[in-house]
This record gives C-alpha cells, structure tokens and sequence, in this order.
C-alpha cells in the first residue's frame, strides 16, 4: 500500500456530512500527538482541501482531505496526488472546495448538499470556504512515481488575506540543520503504520531541515519509487521528524514547509510523503526546480487572456437573426465581467449575454437578436485582457451542419426564454442542457429526427401565452423552471417511441 498522507478517504453517503467530520483535539493534548506540533492554528495562507470523490466502478463517494498554501490571488499550492483519481476504481474527483475558518466542524454548516456535492456561498457571502473554478496537476505528474508531486487549485474568489510569497532560492548546504515551519489539516494520533486520527484541525510544529533523501530513505512496506532515482532526489527535501521535532501525518499532503528569510516567511516545498507512523521524517517537492509551473499558475489566476468569438448567425422563422456567441478564458478561475461599459451589447435588449466566464473554450454561451438591416456590436473589456470588439450582421457565418445541434438548441432557448415563463436557467445553461440531452441518447441515429423537429416546433413558437405552460423553479434563483409546449408533445413522445418506449 503506498501510503500519501493526504489521501484520507471517508466513505459516506451520498450528501452526509456529519459521518465525514473528525473532532479536533483539546489543546492540552498536542503535545503527547505523534506529530508533535508546537501550536494549534497557524498562518491562513496555510488552508484545507476538502474534496468529493466518485468512483466510478461502484458509485460510492467518498471526501478526502489535504492541505495546500494560498500563494497567489485565487490560487492554492497543493500535492498533486490529493487532486488523483484512481484508475483502477475509475474515480473521479468531482468536487474541491478550499476551507480556511478556524473551526471545520462548525463551519461545514455552511455547506448545502448539492447532489454528491455541496454548494459553497457565493463569493461576497460570508463564508469560510471557496469552490474549485478548475484545478490541474503538474504536466510531468507520473502517479507510479508520485513524482513530481505538485498541483494547484484556482478558487471562485480571492481569500481575506494576502498571499504567501514562494521561495525562489534553492535550500542547499547552508540551510541543511536550519529551523523550517510545518503546518497542516493532518491527523495528529496514529492508528497504524498508515492510519491517523485528529485530522481537520490546523497545527503548526518546526522541524529541521536534512537535505535532499537519499535511496535509504526508500521502504519497500510503504513504497515511493521515485526516491530511487538520484535525479529524483536532487528534487526532494527532507526534514527530520525525530522527537522533538514535528512531523508531517496523514492530511498533511499539499502543506508547506515554510523558511524565514530576511524576517520574510517563504513556501520552500510541498509535503507530499512521510515515514510510517507519520515518524522519523517527512519528504517536501521542492518548488526552485518548478517555479515556471507556478508562474503560469499566477498568470491562470487571472491575469491570463479572456477573448469572446462569434460561433454563428442564425435564421429565425420571424424574420430576425440571432448571433451566438463563445469565448476562451486562458484562466484557470473563472472571470466576472458585470453588464456595462466593459461587457456592452446595445441589441441586447434582454441582458442575456453572459457576465461569469468559465476557463477553458466555450461555444454557444448566449444569443442575440438583430433584425436583417441592424448590424451588431459587441464589446467586452476583461481586466487583464485585451479589448475585443465584435461586429455581426445577416452576412456574417450561418450556421450550418458542424454547428448542429449546438444551433438548433439555441433557437430552442431562444423561444423558451422569450416565452414569459420565469425561473428558466441562463441562456448557455438551457444550450447546454439541450446538447446534452443529444448526447444521452445518441442511437439509434434514425430517431434522432424527431428529436430535431421537438426542438424546430419549440424554436417556432411565438411568445403567445396560449403556447406555453409554466413550471416555476424548485426554490428562488435554481435557474431550473421549465417551459412547457403542449403543441410539440406529439415530437418528444414519438421521440420516445423510437427509442423502444
């Protein structure tokens, strides 16, 4: 069993909390844990992982917790394997959520069970935790390795503090003997050679700093190959966990091993590995080697390009035009650019456009209408990027077989939005929902006519009342109300039937 400390699985079930929290230790006991920490608490920049985890070959989910440091605006340091999934359960990670309170067990009241998930308040709403807009492990990440053990998480919003400044100095000869700060969400009593209890409780404890490991620091009872390749090592720093020095345990992983210089606190490496008994002393990737996957972290927390792109002009049967349009946001978090000068659409009369961008390449985000003489402009000024104008008229690229059934959703959308109905989710939700109900059923193809004149039949519809039935949403502001078309029925149950029932 290869045995990574941040790895603390908790099956629960689907939506419970109140099975995957550990109480935390009085304060009068730190001092007899394994891990011997010098203090509960620490320093905020230094926060826990709290991630939902699928898998896949039996459905059953399960959180995990690791550390991680807050180093640049919306970005968190962390080990690369608290972000894995097992290939072999076919897991898959589905949720990370960023804690930085005081109190978890408290605070996770703050949560609201979403599905597997949770809901997270939205950013400006007090709370102690931040969700995931995306996260990524490093490029060079070999999990039979567990090298090189670095990932990093982009949040929805900035924390209520400042940053940790990263060490930009190799911690060679000179430092090896030196005092190092360690701190984490760690458990703090072990319970086996790979077990521990007392986790979600932040500690801080020093340690000493050894050097790079050596192939001796390899144990074949709880394996970490990488530690037999010398290139490897050169990469690695290890501290000594011998009383009465502090140790790393089980929940540490993604913490940092912090350095003063100059009265400065520097991020020097990242835990990623300890002995058996979170005893005798832990492993940190060290961050001078990767600094360049860091600055680009920096950059994807927002200072990267946001660029907005028409996808096609469409033909409606009411004589008007409808422009869609997507994006690609370079950012690993997404970009809020509110309704105004900056994100200007003047035909826009609807405010349909979109205000959140999500990182990554979106198609077919929203729609606007122009009538055939009209032409349209579209402006969008992103902090940190360039400013991007965009002009569409009836000439402009139709959509055509390469943009089905993204298109035809849209026009689908479109009706439904103008329909009165309210609750109805966003423009580019409602697209998204409708492609994906595409691709649930992609066979058999003969059916899939059918499927097209439902959404033609929707698309055709005017806003008349007589032609819609409202269903209002479950609870104010879901986005997830429907509108209803009694005059298409006959497409979607004959869709049905096609299917076999």
């Amino acid at each position: 069993m290869i045995k990574l400390r941040g790895v603390t699985l908790l099956a629960l079930v689907a939506g419970t909390l109140g099975g995957c929290s550990s109480s935390g230790e009085a304060p009068d006991r730190l001092g007899q844990g394994i891990v011997r920490a010098t203090a509960q608490g620490g320093r905020d920049q230094v926060v826990m992982l709290y991630v939902t985890v699928l898998d896949g070959s039996t459905g059953a989910v399960s959180r995990r917790t690791c550390s991680g440091s807050y180093f640049a605006p919306r970005v968190v340091a962390t080990a690369a394997h608290c972000l894995d999934g097992d290939p072999a359960l076919h897991q898959q990670v589905v949720q990370v959520l960023v804690y930085y309170g005081n109190d978890f067990n408290a605070d996770q009241s703050e949560l609201e069970p979403f599905g597997i998930a949770f809901k997270v308040p939205a950013p400006g709403q007090p709370s102690h935790f931040a969700a995931a807009d995306s996260f990524e492990q490093h490029p060079q990440w070999d999990r039979s390795l567990i090298y090189p053990d670095l990932g990093v998480v982009y949040l929805d919003r900035k924390l209520p503090f400042d940053p940790l400044p990263l060490a930009r100095f190799r911690l060679d000869k000179p430092w090896e003997g030196r005092a190092a700060t360690i701190s984490g969400w760690g458990g703090s009593e072990v319970t086996g050679p790979t077990t521990a209890t007392g986790g979600r409780v932040q500690r801080t404890g020093v340690t000493h700093i050894v050097g790079s490991p050596t192939a001796a620091d390899y144990h074949p009872e709880d394996p970490n190959p990488g530690l037999l390749q010398a290139n490897i090592r050169n990469k690695i720093l290890k501290t000594d966990g011998r009383a009465p020095n502090s140790n790393g345990c089980f929940g540490d992983s993604g913490g940092p091993l912090l350095v003063n210089q100059s009265g400065q606190d520097y991020i020097a490496g990242v835990d990623y590995f300890g002995g058996l008994y979170c005893d005798n002393y832990s492993l940190y990737t060290r961050l001078d080697p990767f600094l360049p996957f860091f600055d680009e972290a920096y950059r994807r927390g927002g200072q990267a390009p946001l660029v907005p792109a028409l996808d096609c002009v469409s033909a409606n049967t009411d004589g008007t035009f409808t422009a869609f349009f997507g994006y690609k946001n370079d950012n690993g978090v997404s970009i809020n650019v509110p309704l105004g000068p900056k994100n200007a659409l003047p035909l826009d009369v609807n405010h349909y456009r979109t205000t959140l961008f999500q990182p990554g390449v979106h198609h077919f985000a929203f729609g606007a209408d122009f009538q055939a003489a009209q032409t349209l402009v579209y402006t969008l000024s992103p902090d940190n990027s360039p400013t991007t104008t965009l002009r569409v008229s009836s000439s402009s690229k139709r959509c055509g077989a390469a943009d089905q059934p993204s298109a035809l959703c849209g026009q689908s959308c479109r009706a439904q939005l103008a329909s009165g109905c309210t609750g109805l989710p966003a423009y580019g939700a409602c697209i998204d929902g409708c492609v994906g109900f595409y691709e649930a059923f992609p066979e058999p193809a003969s059916c899939r006519p059918l499927l097209d004149s439902w959404n033609g039949c929707i698309a055709a519809l005017s806003s008349d009342p007589a032609n819609w039935v409202c269903f209002d949403e479950s609870s104010p502001g879901a986005g997830d109300g429907f509108a209803d078309t009694p005059s298409c029925t006959p497409y979607i149950d004959s869709f049905f039937e096609c299917l076999g029932g």
